[in-house]
């Protein structure tokens, strides 16, 4: 019986380079996305490969369009197989440089809530032995100046993440965060280009072609009890150095790794 695979965010980036894996596993794709077009792209793309493949336009920030897209999904496949929520933005600014409570609400809705509200729509449909994928972040275990709000999103979705962990466990369901370091992805571009001046580094960033990071991440997703996915060396680095390290030492490597506003 063929499998289903779903992915928000699943048009471009991760999540698509997520969805072109499964496809070559064997899974019927259904991609979740707020664009159109893009979405269409994706779905073709995909389709040319000989995948199965569908497309779903959804905001997940929109309640009715995460409840229409599950009623569909239930509809159409019965149940879902390997839930991937992999939709989010990145905002590079200081907390104070924000236009307003609403653009902070903004950026949470979409990295946080998005998040949530698909799990609680979606994770229904999962069944024994399905397996669900959140994507979170690097700076979802630690905090950058500039990444604020970001950061608060991303930590969120590392304890939600944990937290549906214990809550499925009795069903067989397997639940898994990753949480990735700066990737080769269209989301990292724009990030970089619009990132203030004093958030620029002089030596590059190391940054992961999404293909190798997206296989990284299913491997760890076969099987391995750890919920938590740490795919970059230099994300890998901090995670271990702040459980090690005194909290002042941890907070004296962060502090002279990251850039901060001057």
């Amino acid at each position: 019986m063929t499998k289903t695979a779903v992915i928000t965010g699943g048009s471009s980036g991760l999540g698509y380079a997520l969805a072109e894996l499964l496809g070559e596993q064997g899974y019927h794709i259904v991609l979740l996305a707020r664009n159109k077009q893009r979405l269409d792209d994706a779905v073709a793309e995909l389709a040319k490969k000989n995948y199965a493949v569908n497309g779903i336009i959804c905001d997940i920030t929109n309640e009715n369009q995460v409840r229409e897209a599950s009623e569909k999904l239930k509809a159409d496949y019965g149940k879902i197989d390997f839930l991937i929520l992999s939709a989010g933005e990145v905002t590079t600014k200081l907390l104070c440089d924000y236009n307003g409570t609403a653009e902070l609400k903004k950026d949470i809705d979409i990295d946080l809530w998005g998040t949530i509200q698909s799990a609680y729509f979606f994770t229904p449909l999962l069944v024994n032995g399905s397996k669900m994928l959140m994507i979170s972040s690097g700076f979802g275990i630690m905090g950058a100046a500039g990444y604020s709000i970001y950061c608060a999103a991303k930590a969120g979705i590392v304890n939600f993440g944990e937290s549906l962990r214990r809550e499925l466990l009795y069903k067989n369901i397997a639940v898994y965060v990753a949480c990735p370091g700066d990737m080769d992805t269209p989301q990292f571009r724009n990030e970089v280009k619009n990132q203030p001046e004093w958030m620029k580094q002089e030596s590059p960033r190391k940054v992961m072609p999404v293909e190798v990071a997206a296989k990284k991440i299913l491997k760890q997703c076969n099987g391995h009890k750890k919920y938590l996915i740490i795919t970059g060396s230099d994300v890998k680095l901090l995670a271990t150095a702040s459980k090690i390290l005194p909290r002042k030492w941890r907070d004296w490597l962060l502090d002279n790794m990251l850039p901060r506003p001057k």
